[in-house]
């Protein structure tokens, strides 16, 4: 029976980086009867990636853009596009991410396990290693100590392991997963593969780390430093905030859009709630409160 998996990537001005993770995808061995079905938001590249990609690979579905979007809305209109031609899995993969052999068939072997024990709609994580360093760059994550605080989760070498979030670098959602949980939401820039993960865990839907390093990417530095972010309580009061109000920290717009109308939590977003545990005191519905945030 053949099967297909939906590939969202959204790019912009990093040609020689998504030609690269375009051909290193491509060359996966694949089971007898799965294809691969690719979509790629251009969000306003002016170095030609749009075009180079047409003409390297037309298989793949190029959707351009103005260059608004950044990756969380870009990557929600490419699973907009895909979901139209209801693909078995999604595969949600970072422009800058380059799979190593095995990872596709990896990810479904460790679905295919969950699916045995009656947890198809589970989400499979694949973890990343920096290719400079070979330590850990990306992959699950867990909540501990505050709720706006996640702790990366190295993958065991043989075994699967659960956890409560995820970096977006390369993801595997079952269509069952999609049926309950939709698209993700949008935010500026970041944010919604973390939420994507705690609504599939407030929905009691295994997050999945798949054993071993499935992929290499370097560590974004200027987005993880945190001499540079609006969580270092070294800096001034004034710079953490307009840190943390910009397009690529936690702008306040992003939880506002997100906790009106008849949205996913019906209220705002409650990270604290997706893990109970978790939650104390008069902030715990309100984890990204901003004022307790900058304490």
């Amino acid at each position: 029976m053949s099967k297909c998996i939906a590939v969202l990537i959204a790019c912009h001005n990093r040609k020689p980086k998504t030609l690269k993770c375009l051909n290193i995808l491509l060359k996966q061995d694949l089971a007898s009867g799965l294809s691969l079905d690719i979509y790629l938001v251009d969000d306003g590249s002016t170095d030609g990636t749009g075009e180079a990609v047409r003409v390297a690979f037309p298989e793949v579905h190029v959707i351009p853009a103005d260059g608004s979007l950044f990756w969380s809305r870009g990557m929600h209109v490419a699973w907009q596009h895909a979901s139209r031609a209801d693909a078995d899995f999604y595969l949600w993969l970072n422009d800058d991410t380059y799979l190593l052999s095995g990872c596709i068939q990896q990810l479904l072997v460790t679905w295919g396990q969950y699916a045995a024990r009656g947890k198809e709609s589970c989400i499979v994580v694949a973890s990343c290693r920096d290719p400079d360093t070979g330590e850990h760059s990306y992959g699950g994550e867990i909540c501990a100590g505050r709720p706006d605080c996640f702790t990366p989760v190295l993958p065991d070498p043989a075994s699967a392991k659960e956890c409560h979030t995820f970096n977006g670098n390369c993801v595997l959602v079952p269509k069952a997963t999609f049926k309950i949980l939709g698209l993700m939401r949008t935010f500026q820039h970041a944010t919604s593969d973390t939420d994507y993960g705690l609504f599939a865990i407030r929905h009691n839907l295994p997050v999945v780390i798949a054993p071993g390093y499935l992929a290499e990417c370097n560590v974004n530095h200027t987005f993880k430093c945190f001499r540079t972010s609006w969580r270092n309580r070294a800096l001034p009061r004034g710079e953490r905030w307009r840190l943390l109000v910009a397009r690529k920290g936690l702008p306040p717009m992003d939880f506002w859009e997100n906790s009106l109308g008849p949205r996913r939590f019906s209220g705002a977003l409650v990270l604290a709630e997706a893990i109970p545990s978790r939650a104390s005191g008069p902030l715990s519905n309100t984890p990204f409160n901003h004022r307790w945030a900058l304490r």
